[in-house]
């Protein structure tokens, strides 16, 4: 056991440094401390998802500018009622299961990142966190465009509205400024809407939804590729240049 305090022995004080002290410098050193933390930022995250998700799905029913004040007023006819109910219902089971998808994709990612080998902070962040973190947002958002686009399908279907509290997601990753959000956000409408007498164009949109999901994860898979070619490229580059390096020799002088 080591001492703590020079030339004294104090119990408390060694046992301290030695359980706690030593412990939490050696995890820094070796690099599990910030493994650890990194993966329970994303765990944290994966846990936001579900119950974001499902607060977003409780919290948008009611109060001033919720779908159900918003949506059922009084002149409403009864085929308009009975579309933006279908359209709650239908919006409420969907949110629910796409909440609990991004948890469990997020959950995933999550253990694969916890699960690799540590070699050093920088090629953990370089090699596997960001390229890792480049595809979960494909994912995500490839997620939440599809959601909105099948509940553009469900609109266009019941002629009146759906309910889409999940598209909260795409305000807040935009105001984090990820890249290609703003792209990706300029293409989601406010408000799930349908209409019978323009049903073509609903349809389209919601099709239009479901190809350009596809569209945004090949884009972001697409970009990881780059990022790890560039990466490959920048790592045979470092080991190209020439070590620096002070030649010395020795030279025996004779008599």
């Amino acid at each position: 056991m080591e001492k703590n305090l020079p030339y004294v022995s104090v119990g408390i004080i060694d046992d301290n440094y030695n359980n706690r002290v030593l412990p939490f410098m050696g995890k820094m050193d070796d690099g599990s401390l910030f493994k650890w933390f990194i993966v329970t930022i994303w765990r944290l995250a994966s846990y936001a998802m579900l119950i974001g998700g499902l607060y977003f799905i409780i919290s948008n029913l009611f109060g001033d500018h919720s779908y159900c004040k918003s949506t059922f007023v009084e002149e409403m006819t009864g085929g308009a009622k009975v579309g933006a109910s279908v359209g709650l219902v239908m919006g409420i089971l969907i949110s629910v299961l796409c909440a609990w998808f991004l948890y469990s994709l997020t959950k995933k990612r999550t253990d694969q990142l916890n699960d690799v080998e540590y070699h050093g902070l920088l090629h953990f962040l370089s090699h596997e966190l960001i390229p890792r973190t480049i595809t979960l947002f494909g994912e995500i958002f490839f997620v939440l465009i599809f959601y909105v686009s099948v509940l553009q399908l469900v609109a266009a279907l019941d002629g009146h509205s759906a309910y889409a509290p999940l598209m909260d997601y795409l305000g807040m990753f935009q105001s984090i400024m990820i890249p290609g959000m703003d792209a990706i956000y300029s293409m989601i409408p406010t408000k799930i809407l349908g209409d019978y007498h323009h049903m073509d164009i609903t349809l389209r949109m919601a099709c239009f939804g479901l190809f350009a999901s596809f569209v945004v994860i090949i884009v972001y898979y697409a970009m990881r590729e780059i990022y790890m070619y560039g990466l490959k490229l920048a790592m045979a580059l470092i080991h190209f240049l020439p070590k620096l390096a002070i030649p010395i020799a020795m030279r025996q002088v004779k008599d």
